[in-house]
């Protein structure tokens, strides 16, 4: 490939939403970037997801808010639904309104961006190989470009941002890294794009997204309809990812069958994909790389939001990237503050989530439209989980929880145990270690929290089958 350069100082692999933000700050900084991409560049930010962000990210990084065509639709919050669908509740939050947007337009804009930024080569159609190093610290990666040739790009910085199935993380010679993720701790997902005449057909709550628990319809996930426009909805499913030869019959007989009242209908595109539901791995860094977005399961475990976490992890990547060059140091102790940055911030918050999500998947729909009706878990509770990952209840709302849970003792005493759990699980993320030598402590605290819903969930599943 004539005019191929082979050095940088930072490698971006994935021009997605954490990769472009990550590059375009990078290079703001001055320093020589290397962004690439498995797609054609025409195609970057075309993926399937819920398309929702929240207004939060765009003030925090000082960018644009979305318009014209890359913007699709306000909304104001959430509404859950229990499985019987008698019971809603409204998670409404000014912080946390946001956007429904048209992905491939918002990709592309944050791609052009990135470029114009001062990114140094931009190489599409790229498949990152695996990594190269130097005396055991990360320096860049093998790839195969469009021709089809193999070279080396070498860099003292990696950023992987190139997805679930990073190639990368799992050939990262690493203690710290988790190379593998378990199937347990992700979804399988299926969407459509369906555009109708509002003549024909309206809008369910045009100002919110709808989410629908239900263990028969999308067992270990959920439902989800999110309005685009008054004639358009992004309407899917997730489920465990065993369902995997059945998640597109569950979608088209319990998601479009029970929403698509009409036979005057255009698909405008849909798909399936995998989307991690977890905390974040245990260290998204080692000597020389740093991991973004789905790579480092930087994606909200409730819903599978990771637009927000991507932007800002490639965001916190960019910073630590440019400290290590002021110190001309590339170690995990010179990167670590990237570390600290995500667990300290919404690494609090998901795993936190992550035990709320654990327990969710377990409880039967008998048990989740009772504690819903009950209010055994209300909305302003997953609010302020949602905000901080910790809840404290006043001692009459403990009562009064405790009167209306009565007749289900044992759902009761789950769900206060993971509350207790949860605000544990937070409080010690917000105490991530800065350095580096007090990991392993920190880490097996993190487990021992893990085990402890482990041991809840196991109980539970046996009592369940045991009243069947």
């Amino acid at each position: 490939m004539e005019n191929l350069k082979n050095n940088f100082d930072v490698i971006v692999v994935g021009a997605g939403t954490g990769g472009s933000i990550a590059a375009r700050f990078v290079a703001e900084k001055g320093l020589k970037v290397c962004l690439i991409d498995r797609k054609d560049k025409k195609d970057i930010g075309n993926k399937i997801c819920g398309d929702a962000v929240g207004t939060e990210i765009f003030d925090f990084l000082n960018i644009n808010h979305p318009k014209n065509e890359e913007f699709s639709c306000r909304i104001k919050g959430a509404k859950l639904y229990s499985p019987d669908q008698k019971k809603c509740i409204d998670l409404i939050d000014p912080k946390q309104a946001g956007y429904i947007i048209n992905r491939l337009e918002f990709g592309q804009r944050l791609l052009n961006e990135a470029i114009d930024s001062g990114v140094d080569q931009f190489l599409d159609k790229t498949l990152a190989l695996d990594l190269l190093y130097d005396k055991n610290i990360v320096n860049g990666v093998k790839v195969k470009l469009n021709n089809g040739d193999k070279v080396e790009l070498h860099s003292k910085i990696l950023i992987d941002a190139s997805g679930f199935y990073s190639p990368l993380r799992k050939k990262v010679r690493s203690t710290l890294v988790e190379n593998e993720i378990s199937k347990d701790d992700s979804i399988l997902c299926y969407r459509e794009i369906v555009n109708f005449s509002p003549h024909d057909l309206k809008i369910k709550d045009p100002d919110y997204i709808t989410i629908i628990l239900n263990q028969d319809k999308a067992p270990g996930g959920y439902i989800w309809y999110f309005p685009k426009n008054e004639s358009s909805v992004n309407i899917g499913l997730g489920t465990y990812m065993n369902n995997k030869g059945k998640v597109k019959s569950l979608y088209r007989h319990y998601v479009f069958n029970e929403f698509i009242k009409t036979s005057t209908f255009k698909i405008e595109s849909s798909g399936g994909g995998v989307v991690p539901v977890r905390r974040p791995i245990w260290s998204c860094a080692d000597d020389g790389i740093m991991f973004i977005g789905d790579a480092a399961c930087q994606v909200n475990p409730l819903h599978g939001g990771g637009i927000d976490p991507s932007m800002r992890g490639g965001f916190y990547a960019a910073k630590a990237a440019a400290d290590a060059f002021e110190k001309e140091d590339f170690s995990i102790r010179a990167i670590w503050n990237y570390n600290y940055n995500i667990m300290t911030s919404f690494g609090a918050e998901f795993a936190s989530l992550d035990l709320l999500r654990m327990t969710l998947q377990v409880l039967s729909n008998e048990d989740l439209n009772f504690a819903l009706r009950q209010d055994l878990l209300s909305g302003e509770e997953i609010l302020e989980i949602s905000s901080t990952g910790e809840f404290e209840l006043p001692i009459l709302s403990m009562v009064d929880k405790a009167f209306k849970g009565i007749s289900r003792p044992n759902l009761l005493l789950d769900l206060n145990y993971l509350r207790i759990r949860m605000n544990e699980i937070s409080k010690l993320y917000k105490n991530f270690p800065m350095n580096i030598n007090q990991f392993d402590d920190w880490k097996n605290r993190a487990i021992q929290i893990y085990g402890k819903i482990k041991k809840m969930l196991i109980d539970t599943k046996k009592l369940n089958n045991h009243n069947k």
